[in-house]
């Protein structure tokens, strides 16, 4: 079993010793989703010490660790993949290194480092608008949401999936055929996701991406553990409950 943790819980194991000691035997599984959005947060300058103790817990179950992006991770579920940790997020894994150890951002690069992250909020934001904005389109050609709701869109979903797989592989893997119970957590919770889009004022959110992709990562007899409100109330819906930790 492996227990898949949003970025949100590695704050909290920071910041909460009696809830670090409850789960410190667990199989808590730090991912690429947590390293990055650890390393690319505005919180390693303006909330130093909550970083750096969230990044120490990375490294507390570091043994647990999984390197690969989600959707290389899913490739690698149906097919041999190779996927080099150095050369991919090396300096990555050597900056929250250093930075678990004491280290800080040079004030000189500060300014630099907050519009990099700045420039990859805008790229989400765009994509957030593209999804919007379709979903818009699609909202305004339902007649009855009960039944638009009721349509079975998994294979939808799955091509989706599948096309984020083929990006993120460059076309070296597609998951035509691959057993769609393995992701039942991550595919009925997209098409859920998506179909409240279409039926609802619910908009994408850049961090969006993060949060629905981290649950590739996810299979069946593991469990997801997140205090994102939002997220719980979808993957209950989609009737993925048994997935969740409560606490």
């Amino acid at each position: 079993m492996k227990i898949i943790a949003d970025t949100n819980i590695w704050y909290g194991l920071g910041q909460d010793k009696e809830l670090f000691e409850q789960f410190s035997k667990e199989p808590i599984n730090p991912t690429f989703v947590n390293i990055h959005e650890l390393s690319k947060s505005e919180n390693l300058i303006d909330k130093e010490e909550l970083s750096r103790k969230a990044i120490q817990m990375l490294f507390k179950f570091k043994e647990n660790a999984i390197y690969e992006p989600p959707f290389i991770y899913l490739a690698k579920l149906k097919q041999e993949f190779k996927y080099d940790i150095i050369s991919e997020i090396g300096q990555w894994l050597e900056f929250t290194s250093k930075f678990a150890k004491g280290h800080s951002i040079d004030t000189e690069k500060k300014e630099v480092f907050k519009e990099e992250i700045l420039a990859g909020r805008k790229n989400l934001d765009e994509v957030a608008k593209l999804f919007n904005d379709e979903a818009e389109n699609i909202r305004n050609r339902i007649l009855d949401k009960k039944a638009h709701k009721k349509i079975d869109t998994y294979q939808i979903t799955a091509e989706f999936i599948n096309f984020c797989v083929e990006q993120s592989t460059k076309d070296e893997v597609n998951i035509d055929g691959f057993e769609l119970d393995t992701i039942e957590l991550l595919i009925k919770t997209l098409d859920h996701f998506f179909k409240t889009l279409e039926t609802s004022q619910m908009k994408v959110q850049a961090n969006d991406w993060y949060d629905f992709a981290i649950l590739a990562y996810v299979q069946p007899g593991d469990k997801y553990w997140t205090r994102e409100k939002r997220w719980i109330n979808l993957i209950n819906d989609a009737g993925c409950g048994h997935y969740l930790i409560t606490e």
